[in-house]
């Protein structure tokens, strides 16, 4: 069966302590126990956290609904976002099963992208890899947690804010300022 490969990509530095934190841990839960609700969800959608600070790193690999227990997020230092999209596309090659002549590969994998912050580390090389070789294997919505009054260098598809109440789809390319 074919699957859909769902990598949640969170911001875990630590000007996420405190609510921030606190909101992406209960929302895990609440993502899991509502794609179990779902038959279409339980029979294909496979999440992957991957928490990224100074460095990143997978929480846990892409694993079946069912299975999925929301880890608990550790905090670092920094907001290596370039880090963390290298290590999402080596993520995605090495887990993601591509469509061959002979069989049907998984879903086009669906990311999201939470953080509240500027990266600290140089990400241009990382954004332009993403844009040239995954940006049309992959769909990335960007979410922004908390008051973010800075502007993400990633271009995703279509970014999402959060930080009112509801979410509301942006019309630019970019996460929009707050």
């Amino acid at each position: 069966m074919r699957r859909l490969p769902v990598f949640l990509l969170i911001d875990v530095s630590e000007s996420m302590v405190g609510d921030s934190l606190y909101q992406l841990e209960q929302g895990l839960t609440e993502i899991a126990r509502t794609l179990r609700t779902n038959p279409y969800a339980l029979e294909t959608a496979h999440l992957s956290v991957i928490a990224f600070a100074g460095k990143p790193r997978t929480l846990v690999p892409l694993t079946e609904i069912a299975m999925f227990q929301p880890p608990e997020l550790p905090i670092g230092g920094g907001t290596a976002l370039g880090a963390a999209l290298n290590h999402l596309m080596k993520e995605i090659d090495r887990q993601v099963v591509r469509t061959t002549p002979e069989r049907k590969g998984d879903w086009k994998p669906l990311i999201f992208l939470m953080t509240d912050g500027h990266p600290t580390d140089d990400a241009e090389a990382a954004i332009r890899r993403w844009t040239s070789a995954y940006a049309s294997r992959a769909n990335l919505v960007a979410v922004s947690i908390g008051i973010w009054k800075r502007r993400m260098p990633v271009s995703p598809a279509c970014s999402i804010r959060t930080n009112t109440r509801s979410a509301q789809p942006c019309r630019s390319r970019t996460a929009i300022s707050s």
